[in-house]
């Protein structure tokens, strides 16, 4: 199906240098709509549990691959957009800094016009937990990858910068430009998980997400008369790199319809959400996850 009403829409995706963000991006190009790239490339240790050189020479999925993702450059989605005859722009910046927040738009006003849609992917996660270190040395990794750590002040405040303020601040930018134009059509889509609701072995994350979706509800509230619909797409397990094959198998198994999400699945909802179809969908959480939570 083809969205004629999105060609020419100026899109921001953030977090759209690999997965999710990136299929986002490609897919709205393929729409005709312009694309506005934002990421961040967050070194490998960074997250304190493997270094750049072994992320670098992963290749399977995996903790490895996982940050080797993180951290690539927007090259494939550009690639793709210039192939499919799309418009692109990508710039690298970092959402936890606000005043970077209103810098993203001015570029994308500069290189591609007023911009009609938002979605606000970036993520950020390292797995936290109320365990106390003490026990966590006798438990096994999370998906037999990724270390767990104990929730710190720091550790709560990393994620919600990425998944809730900088959400919050991009809706308030946003808003802002289109009320003062006097636009009439707007679209805010954000990114959470299956896991926002309660997420052990990765707390902070899940309350970062679930507090997103409240900001979500409230701005889907107030931005309503203005022409604006706010929803929010929560994926089940999607193979962004993050998966061992055998533990994606084992995913299956449990899934209605016995396979994990790819990032076009997820890419697809947006466009929808996105489109007239969707016209009078807002303050929605839509799980796109394979029947996994019903």
């Amino acid at each position: 199906m083809e969205y004629k009403e999105l060609r020419n829409k100026v899109v921001i995706v953030t977090g759209a240098n690999h997965g999710i963000g990136q299929a986002t991006a490609v897919a709205f190009a393929r729409e005709g709509a312009r694309v506005f790239i934002n990421y961040f490339r967050a070194a490998a240790e960074g997250y304190g549990v493997i270094t750049t050189e072994q992320a670098n020479n992963a290749t399977e999925p995996g903790r490895a691959y996982y940050y080797k993702m993180q951290t690539k450059r927007p090259d494939d989605a550009i690639k793709a957009i210039n192939e499919a005859g799309g418009v692109c722009y990508a710039l690298e910046a970092d959402l936890t800094e606000p005043g970077n927040l209103p810098m993203l738009f001015d570029k994308a006003e500069n290189a591609l016009g007023e911009v009609d849609i938002v979605v606000n992917n970036a993520a950020y996660c390292k797995l936290d937990t109320f365990i106390p270190a003490s026990e966590l040395e006798k438990k096994e990794s999370f998906l037999g990858e990724f270390p767990m750590s104990t929730v710190t002040a720091e550790s709560h405040d990393s994620h919600f910068a990425v998944n809730s303020r900088a959400v919050a601040l991009m809706i308030r930018e946003y808003a802002r430009r289109y009320i003062e134009r006097k636009a009439s059509w707007g679209r805010i889509i954000n990114i959470s998980s299956d896991g926002a609701y309660s997420h052990p072995s990765a707390i902070s994350y899940g309350a970062s997400k679930l507090a997103m979706e409240s900001y979500t509800r409230a701005a889907a509230t107030e931005l309503g008369p203005y022409g604006i619909t706010v929803n929010v797409i929560s994926p089940g397990a999607v193979q962004t790199g993050y998966m061992p094959s055998e533990i994606e198998k084992e995913i299956c198994q449990v899934y209605p319809l016995r396979r994990v999400g790819k990032p076009e699945d997820i890419a697809n909802a947006v466009i929808f959400l996105a489109s007239k179809q969707a016209d009078w969908i807002t303050g929605q959480v839509v799980h796109v996850g394979g029947g996994n939570w019903m």
